[in-house]
Protein backbone atom coordinates (compact mmCIF):
# COMPACT_ATOMS: atom_id res chain seq x y z
CA UNK A 1 0.00 0.00 0.00
CA UNK A 2 2.97 2.71 0.48
CA UNK A 3 4.08 2.10 -2.62
CA UNK A 4 0.46 2.93 -4.08
CA UNK A 5 0.47 5.74 -1.68
CA UNK A 6 3.59 7.39 -3.06
CA UNK A 7 2.34 6.83 -6.64
CA UNK A 8 -0.23 8.91 -5.94
CA UNK A 9 1.68 11.25 -4.12
CA UNK A 10 4.35 11.51 -6.76
CA UNK A 11 0.75 11.89 -9.44
CA UNK A 12 -0.09 15.18 -7.59
CA UNK A 13 3.33 16.93 -7.27
CA UNK A 14 3.92 15.21 -11.36
CA UNK A 15 0.89 14.23 -13.39
CA UNK A 16 3.11 12.43 -15.80
CA UNK A 17 3.55 9.73 -12.82
CA UNK A 18 -0.53 9.26 -13.13
CA UNK A 19 0.42 6.76 -15.72
CA UNK A 20 1.05 3.52 -13.42
CA UNK A 21 -2.40 4.42 -11.07
CA UNK A 22 -4.13 4.57 -14.68
CA UNK A 23 -2.30 0.97 -15.71
CA UNK A 24 -3.19 -0.88 -12.12
CA UNK A 25 -6.93 0.70 -12.25
CA UNK A 26 -8.01 0.79 -15.23
CA UNK A 27 -8.90 -3.06 -15.87
CA UNK A 28 -10.86 -3.06 -12.40
CA UNK A 29 -12.69 0.04 -13.75
CA UNK A 30 -13.27 -1.02 -17.04
CA UNK A 31 -14.54 -4.38 -16.42
CA UNK A 32 -17.19 -2.55 -13.74
CA UNK A 33 -18.38 -0.13 -15.86
CA UNK A 34 -18.70 -2.76 -18.99
CA UNK A 35 -20.80 -5.09 -17.17
CA UNK A 36 -23.36 -2.27 -16.42
CA UNK A 37 -23.66 -0.63 -20.07
CA UNK A 38 -22.44 -3.81 -22.29
CA UNK A 39 -21.30 -1.87 -24.82
CA UNK A 40 -17.75 -1.72 -25.66
CA UNK A 41 -17.68 2.16 -27.16
CA UNK A 42 -19.63 3.22 -24.08
CA UNK A 43 -18.06 1.50 -22.12
CA UNK A 44 -14.71 3.32 -23.36
CA UNK A 45 -16.23 6.79 -23.12
CA UNK A 46 -17.12 6.49 -19.58
CA UNK A 47 -13.63 4.89 -18.47
CA UNK A 48 -11.90 7.99 -20.04
CA UNK A 49 -14.09 10.18 -18.42
CA UNK A 50 -13.38 8.46 -14.91
CA UNK A 51 -10.00 8.54 -15.51
CA UNK A 52 -9.95 12.00 -16.95
CA UNK A 53 -11.91 13.25 -13.87
CA UNK A 54 -9.49 11.29 -11.51
CA UNK A 55 -6.49 13.34 -13.15
CA UNK A 56 -8.03 16.15 -13.02
CA UNK A 57 -9.30 16.35 -9.45
CA UNK A 58 -6.26 14.04 -8.07
CA UNK A 59 -5.15 17.03 -6.32
CA UNK A 60 -8.13 17.33 -4.09
CA UNK A 61 -8.04 13.64 -3.64
CA UNK A 62 -6.99 12.73 0.31
CA UNK A 63 -5.70 9.72 2.48
CA UNK A 64 -8.29 8.63 5.15
CA UNK A 65 -6.16 7.07 6.65
CA UNK A 66 -2.28 5.87 6.99
CA UNK A 67 -2.75 2.18 6.57
CA UNK A 68 -5.02 2.29 3.74
CA UNK A 69 -5.52 5.17 1.25
CA UNK A 70 -8.83 4.17 -0.13
CA UNK A 71 -7.91 5.67 -3.61
CA UNK A 72 -9.67 2.54 -5.20
CA UNK A 73 -13.31 3.46 -3.55
CA UNK A 74 -12.69 7.19 -4.81
CA UNK A 75 -12.11 6.08 -8.74
CA UNK A 76 -15.70 4.10 -7.69
CA UNK A 77 -17.22 6.54 -6.86
CA UNK A 78 -16.23 8.30 -9.41
CA UNK A 79 -17.23 5.52 -12.28
CA UNK A 80 -20.61 5.19 -10.20
CA UNK A 81 -21.18 8.96 -10.82
CA UNK A 82 -20.48 8.83 -14.41
CA UNK A 83 -22.82 5.59 -14.65
CA UNK A 84 -25.30 7.42 -12.94
CA UNK A 85 -25.11 10.62 -15.15
CA UNK A 86 -24.99 8.10 -18.47
CA UNK A 87 -28.36 6.65 -17.07
CA UNK A 88 -30.05 9.32 -16.42
CA UNK A 89 -29.63 10.62 -19.33
CA UNK A 90 -30.17 8.25 -21.57
CA UNK A 91 -33.25 6.32 -19.75
CA UNK A 92 -31.42 2.83 -20.26
CA UNK A 93 -30.82 0.45 -17.68
CA UNK A 94 -28.40 -2.50 -16.51
CA UNK A 95 -28.07 -6.10 -17.84
CA UNK A 96 -26.91 -8.58 -15.57
CA UNK A 97 -26.78 -11.80 -16.64
CA UNK A 98 -27.77 -14.07 -19.80
CA UNK A 99 -28.77 -16.93 -18.17
CA UNK A 100 -29.93 -17.66 -14.18
CA UNK A 101 -31.17 -20.80 -12.68
CA UNK A 102 -33.94 -19.67 -9.86
CA UNK A 103 -35.70 -22.02 -7.46
CA UNK A 104 -39.41 -21.67 -7.53
CA UNK A 105 -41.02 -21.30 -4.33
CA UNK A 106 -42.33 -24.79 -4.31
CA UNK A 107 -38.68 -26.38 -5.08
CA UNK A 108 -38.76 -26.88 -9.07
CA UNK A 109 -35.61 -25.72 -11.16
CA UNK A 110 -36.45 -23.44 -13.96
CA UNK A 111 -33.65 -21.54 -16.39
CA UNK A 112 -34.10 -17.59 -16.84
CA UNK A 113 -33.52 -16.17 -19.92
CA UNK A 114 -31.79 -13.03 -20.36
CA UNK A 115 -34.82 -10.89 -21.32
CA UNK A 116 -36.21 -11.90 -18.37
CA UNK A 117 -33.72 -11.46 -15.90
CA UNK A 118 -33.02 -7.97 -17.69
CA UNK A 119 -36.69 -6.90 -17.02
CA UNK A 120 -36.66 -7.49 -13.39
CA UNK A 121 -33.62 -5.56 -13.11
CA UNK A 122 -34.72 -3.02 -15.07
CA UNK A 123 -37.40 -2.50 -12.26
CA UNK A 124 -34.96 -1.70 -9.49
CA UNK A 125 -33.65 1.71 -8.99
CA UNK A 126 -30.37 2.71 -10.08
CA UNK A 127 -28.70 2.78 -6.42
CA UNK A 128 -29.99 -1.01 -6.62
CA UNK A 129 -28.57 -1.57 -9.38
CA UNK A 130 -25.37 -0.40 -8.67
CA UNK A 131 -25.06 -2.60 -5.45
CA UNK A 132 -25.48 -5.66 -7.46
CA UNK A 133 -22.88 -4.80 -10.11
CA UNK A 134 -20.28 -3.96 -7.46
CA UNK A 135 -21.22 -7.46 -5.12
CA UNK A 136 -21.79 -9.71 -8.06
CA UNK A 137 -19.68 -8.48 -11.01
CA UNK A 138 -16.82 -6.56 -9.12
CA UNK A 139 -17.14 -9.23 -6.38
CA UNK A 140 -16.38 -6.91 -3.83
CA UNK A 141 -17.14 -7.32 0.22
CA UNK A 142 -19.66 -5.49 1.88
CA UNK A 143 -16.64 -3.66 3.46
CA UNK A 144 -15.18 -2.48 -0.01
CA UNK A 145 -18.56 -1.65 -1.07
CA UNK A 146 -18.88 0.45 1.88
CA UNK A 147 -16.36 2.06 1.92
CA UNK A 148 -17.62 2.98 -1.81
CA UNK A 149 -20.84 4.36 -0.86
CA UNK A 150 -19.54 5.95 2.18
CA UNK A 151 -21.79 3.79 4.25
CA UNK A 152 -21.17 0.92 7.01
CA UNK A 153 -20.74 -2.54 6.10
CA UNK A 154 -24.00 -3.65 7.77
CA UNK A 155 -26.40 -1.03 6.16
CA UNK A 156 -25.07 -2.58 2.70
CA UNK A 157 -25.73 -6.13 3.95
CA UNK A 158 -29.28 -4.69 4.92
CA UNK A 159 -29.41 -2.87 1.62
CA UNK A 160 -28.57 -6.25 -0.07
CA UNK A 161 -30.60 -8.30 1.42
CA UNK A 162 -33.96 -6.55 0.40
CA UNK A 163 -32.66 -5.87 -3.27
CA UNK A 164 -32.91 -9.97 -3.25
CA UNK A 165 -35.67 -10.26 -1.64
CA UNK A 166 -37.37 -8.03 -3.92
CA UNK A 167 -36.06 -9.36 -7.12
CA UNK A 168 -37.17 -12.45 -5.55
CA UNK A 169 -40.86 -11.56 -4.68
CA UNK A 170 -40.80 -10.17 -9.09
CA UNK A 171 -39.44 -13.72 -9.97
CA UNK A 172 -42.25 -15.17 -7.55
CA UNK A 173 -44.70 -13.13 -9.39
CA UNK A 174 -43.33 -14.08 -13.05
CA UNK A 175 -43.61 -17.69 -12.31
CA UNK A 176 -47.28 -16.99 -10.61
CA UNK A 177 -48.58 -15.25 -13.67
CA UNK A 178 -46.85 -17.45 -16.37
CA UNK A 179 -48.69 -20.80 -14.35
CA UNK A 180 -52.07 -19.42 -14.31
Amino acid sequence: MDSERSKIIRAKKDIKYFDSIYDKYYPKINNFVFHRVKDESICNEIVSNVFFKAMKRLSIFRFYNSRYCGFSSWLYRIALSELNQYFHERKREKIIQKNYKWNTPKGQSIKMNFEEIEKLIQELKLDEQNLIALRFYEKLSYREIGEILKKNEGAVKVKMHRIMNKLRNKLTQEINYERS
